[in-house]
C-alpha cells in the first residue's frame, strides 16, 4: 500500500473499524472527504455490487457509512482545516523570524523586506500576542473542541478592545478583511 496523504490518515484514524486499509476503509474515506458513492466506488476500484453486499451484511458498515455522511466527514474538515491553518501560520512566522533575524543581525535588507516589516510590526503587540495565545490555548488550558478557524475570524469581527492612550480609550475593531 502506498503512502497516505494528510486527508486518508486522518481519515482512516477517524474510522472506529477498518483500520487494515481494507476497501471498506478506503471507501468510507472517500465518502467521509465528501465524495459521492459512485465517485467514491470509482476512487476505491471496487464495485457499486460489493457496496450493496457490505450493505446487506455488515450493519456496522451501514452504520459508518451513515457517519461517514455527517458527523465523520465534519470531524475531518474540523481536522484538516486545523492543519492547514497551523501550517500556513508555521511558514507565516518562519518568513517573518527570517526577515526580523536579518534586520536584527544588522544585513541590509531589500525594499520588500523593509516593506514587509513594516506590514508585520503592527501583528507583533502584547495584545496580538495575548490574543493569539487565547485563541490556540483557551488562556493556557488545552481546548477540547480544538482551534476553530470559522469561529475565531467570526470573533475576531466582534471583537472590540480599549486601548488606552493617556486618559483617553481608543476602541479599535479588528476586522478581517474579505478581499
Amino acid at each position: 500500500m502506498t503512502e497516505l496523504t494528510t486527508t486518508e490518515g486522518i481519515a482512516h484514524a477517524l474510522l472506529p473499524y477498518y483500520t487494515d486499509g481494507s476497501n471498506k476503509a478506503r471507501y468510507l474515506t472517500y465518502i467521509m472527504s465528501g465524495f459521492s458513492v459512485t465517485e467514491s466506488i470509482e476512487l476505491a476500484k471496487i464495485h457499486l455490487k460489493t457496496v450493496y453486499r457490505w450493505r446487506d451484511d455488515d450493519p456496522v458498515f451501514v452504520e459508518l457509512e451513515a457517519k461517514a455522511k455527517t458527523t465523520l466527514r465534519k470531524q475531518l474538515s474540523d481536522q484538516l482545516l486545523d492543519i492547514e491553518f497551523t501550517r500556513n501560520f508555521r511558514l507565516v512566522l518562519a518568513k517573518d523570524q527570517v526577515v526580523l533575524y536579518k534586520d536584527a543581525t544588522g544585513q541590509e535588507l531589500t525594499t520588500d523586506e523593509i516593506d514587509y516589516i513594516k506590514i508585520i510590526r503592527k501583528f507583533y503587540t502584547p495584545q496580538q500576542f495575548a490574543m493569539l495565545r487565547q485563541m490556540f490555548s483557551g488562556n493556557g488550558e488545552v481546548k477540547q473542541e480544538g482551534f476553530n478557524f470559522v469561529k475565531t475570524v467570526l470573533e475576531l469581527r466582534l471583537t472590540k478592545e480599549s486601548v488606552h492612550v493617556g486618559e483617553n480609550p481608543v476602541p479599535q475593531v479588528f476586522e478581517v478583511n474579505e478581499d
